[in-house]
């Protein structure tokens, strides 16, 4: 792929594995999705995004019939995103689209997702490719700029809160174990910005926010399989997984071992 493109992607109840040598952002239009990395998951709806890294397996799989995305597949030598680099001052490659992440965007940013999306619409009309060319670069830039604020290389520190609050970061993600909530909601219940809270989890956790919450669901899991007889459709719902698959997947993932198999293995070592 020589040129970087936007495009709207109708998933409605479609699912499948996807693997790709360029990087791609996940937008929600419509609808939602599941979309699943080799260390996170998550949900994508209106308004959220998730970041696809070049070589970075993902899964997928619509959950209604509306689920729909803006897809912006980034060219790794495309001119364009070069010069985009040069004005950011980053290297996208290794700030924003460095790791898989899920990220809310801002609500001054839901208009300019509605006029992505009209746009998207006109460019699939007869025009010119001049035209469908500006286009593309808009909605690019568009998204690209927003992410930069978002993932500052240098993020100033703020001294009212130079540390996270991880008692009541702990807390927030517990009460929501069921609907996982988003950068900019933790953020917000901590008094910080989406970029401070994000840097501050990298340096005091080393993990990005969306990984961390994945590791409290997971270490829930390991304990009510455990603990209790429930089955695993209800600990799949308890902790905000779809089905019963995308949990066990998380789960091995996580531990090398599939639920069934870890509750069997517990209940040997009590026997």
């Amino acid at each position: 792929m020589k040129e970087s493109l936007a495009r709207r992607n109708l998933i409605a109840r479609q699912s499948g594995e996807h693997l790709h040598d360029f990087a791609q952002i996940l937008i929600g239009l419509n609808g939602r999705m599941e979309c699943e990395f080799t260390r996170q998951s998550g949900q994508i709806a209106t308004g959220t995004l998730a970041i696809a890294p070049d070589g970075e397996p993902h899964l997928f799989s619509g959950l209604n019939e509306e689920s729909e995305l803006l897809v912006i597949d980034l060219a790794p030598f495309d001119p364009y995103i070069q010069a985009l680099e040069q004005s950011c001052n980053l290297s996208f490659k290794e700030t924003i689209l460095k790791q898989p992440e899920f990220i809310t965007l801002s609500p001054q940013m839901l208009p300019m997702l509605d006029f992505a999306a009209s746009q998207l619409a006109k460019s699939s009309q007869q025009i010119s490719e001049q035209s469908r060319y500006q286009i593309n670069c808009q909605i690019i830039t568009l998204f690209i700029t927003q992410l930069c604020q978002q993932y500052s290389a240098t993020p100033v520190t703020d001294s009212k809160n130079p540390r996270l609050n991880l008692s009541k970061l702990n807390s927030y993600i517990d009460q929501r174990l069921s609907s996982p909530p988003g950068n900019m909601e933790l953020a917000n219940a901590l008094n910080l910005s989406e970029s401070h809270f994000y840097y501050l989890c990298q340096k005091e956790l080393s993990q990005t926010p969306q990984q961390y919450i994945m590791t409290r669901r997971m270490h829930r899991a390991r304990f009510l399989l455990q603990n209790s007889d429930a089955p695993q459709s209800v600990l799949a719902d308890e902790l905000g997984f779809s089905d019963v698959s995308g949990f066990s997947r998380a789960f091995k993932r996580f531990f090398g071992i599939t639920p069934g198999n870890a509750r069997k293995l517990n209940h040997h070592r009590r026997s």
